[in-house]
């Protein structure tokens, strides 16, 4: 009898292959993954490969002009990540460098958003996969079973020792390994192309990694969406049907969930940019050194009453004056800067918090979409997430910790106020010598680890395979319902 029910099963799945194959609707999804899929590969190397460069240059441009120097502006910049092929994620929302100050204000920049690129958009793997290929299997199973109804195949087959779970089974496996043939061939036409271009080793150690789990994310999504064209094409009476509610749900999953989240996120909880946000950061330093400078203003006019009494302004014949102020301003400085710090922290954490829980709803509400979860890990896994921009902000951090170490911490800064009137010195440490030291670099900045993405995403790929398993349970189940008469 187990031999029996294997046969019939084997049967009805080389049935189904043998029918998707002749089916138009292969041929069409085998042209356009054999078309789009390369091209946009090779156009997006070749996008990463002018990203590149124009970092390259960059960088090279800050080193030939910048000299070290008390006074200096130590640069960052991001590196394009090689993955970005793949999916250029969030976009013009992407750090773009870092700018230190010796002052400890540093800033960082965001990409400007190319006119072309926002006006027409781009098609990469990750577009491909959520939109193009999810509307392509709707399309490939929206008459699975409907179909077959209303051409009396389903009357038929049932009429014999078939269970309707074998059926159902051959249909889900038979179009779905047909289907995944164009995909997986045109994905290593794609990877062949990037890898003989000699710009991005896709298989070495360090990438490959990602890119097999950009592609088992694909499959588990691919595979929810044709659970979920067979639960439609299970619950409807006939294909046109079927077809209707399809684009319906696809709709709602693809377009509508995935624009809105972010809107009603910050509706609810509403966040300045991040531009707005380094301004407001910026006023609150310039707000502070103001009151610095009136405080230090205040000192130096009451000792040179004390000391020389009559006189105004500032000058460096003034020892006595001079040799007091530095020694008394010093704890006045001291203070401030603890004041700087401790209120600009303040500012830097409420501002992370906020804007962490206005990306966690966001995420929450595009989690109820497997289109926006599938193209939200693309992201994450090509190093263009928003986990990304947090990783970018961590570094920018260090990266001015470093350059005040080991370049604003060498020299020794006298300033004097009073009134309108200011003088300064500034004089290098002993066995210092800014002529002997590199410009400040981020040339060891990193990415997230492919395991660390994978922690952080596990819930999502969870949540994806979840939804798979609700498709296809629920399409189990409407298909043992189902009336073929």
């Amino acid at each position: 009898m187990k031999k029996k029910t294997h046969a019939i099963f084997k049967i009805l799945f080389f049935r189904e292959i043998q029918g998707a194959i002749v089916d138009f609707r292969f041929w069409v999804v085998l042209a356009l993954c054999l078309s789009i899929m390369p091209l946009s590969f090779y156009v997006s190397v070749k996008d990463y490969a002018q990203r590149l460069s124009d970092y390259q240059q960059e960088v090279q441009m800050y080193r030939d002009v910048t000299h070290v120097g008390s006074q200096m502006r130590a640069e960052g910049v991001h590196p394009p990540s090689p993955l970005s092929i793949f999916s250029r994620g969030i976009g013009d929302k992407m750090p773009y460098k870092v700018i230190t100050s010796h002052k400890g204000d540093y800033r960082v920049y965001y990409a400007q958003p190319d006119s072309k690129k926002g006006l027409l958009g781009e098609i990469d793997f990750g577009f491909i996969v959520a939109f193009v290929l999810s509307v392509l299997a709707i399309v490939f199973t929206f008459n699975c079973i409907s179909g077959d109804k209303e051409q009396g195949l389903l009357r038929a087959i049932l009429a014999n020792a078939v269970y309707r779970r074998q059926i159902l089974l051959a249909k889900l496996a038979g179009n779905y390994i047909v289907f995944l043939t164009p995909f997986l061939l045109s994905m290593l036409i794609s990877l062949m192309i990037v890898h003989f271009s000699g710009v991005i080793p896709v298989f070495s150690a360090d990438i490959l990694p990602a890119i097999l789990l950009m592609t088992g994310v694909s499959l588990i999504f691919l595979f929810a969406l044709f659970s979920l064209g067979l639960w439609i094409s299970a619950l409807t009476a006939s294909s046109a049907l079927s077809i209707n509610v399809l684009l319906l749900v696809w709709i709602v999953l693809g377009l509508v969930v995935p624009k809105v989240s972010p809107i009603i996120s910050a509706s609810i909880y509403p966040v300045e940019s991040s531009n707005v946000f380094e301004v407001k950061k910026s006023l609150l330093r310039e707000n502070i050194f103001r009151e610095q400078r009136a405080e230090e203003s205040e000192l130096y006019e009451k000792l040179r009453a004390q000391f020389r009494p009559g006189t105004e302004g500032i000058s460096t014949d003034w020892s006595d004056i001079n040799s007091a102020y530095d020694e008394q301003v010093a704890p006045v400085r001291e203070r401030f800067d603890r004041r700087i710090i401790a209120e600009t922290t303040r500012l830097t954490d409420d501002y992370a918090m906020r804007s962490s829980r206005q990306t966690r709803l966001t995420n929450i509400i595009n989690s109820l979409s497997p289109v926006g979860i599938a193209n939200n890990l693309m992201a994450e896994f090509s190093g263009t997430g928003f986990s990304e921009v947090d990783n970018f902000t961590r570094q920018a951090a260090q990266f001015q910790e470093m350059v005040k170490q080991e370049v604003y911490d060498k020299f020794i800064v006298k300033e004097y106020n009073s009134g309108n009137s200011s003088m300064s010195s500034t004089m290098a440490v002993e066995g210092f010598d800014s002529n002997k030291v590199p410009v400040p670099m981020l040339d060891s900045y990193k990415y997230l680890g492919v395991g660390a993405i994978l922690q952080q995403n596990l819930p999502d790929i969870m949540l994806l395979c979840l939804y798979a398993i609700l498709f296809f349970v629920c399409a189990f189940f409407s298909f043992l319902r189902f009336d073929v008469r």
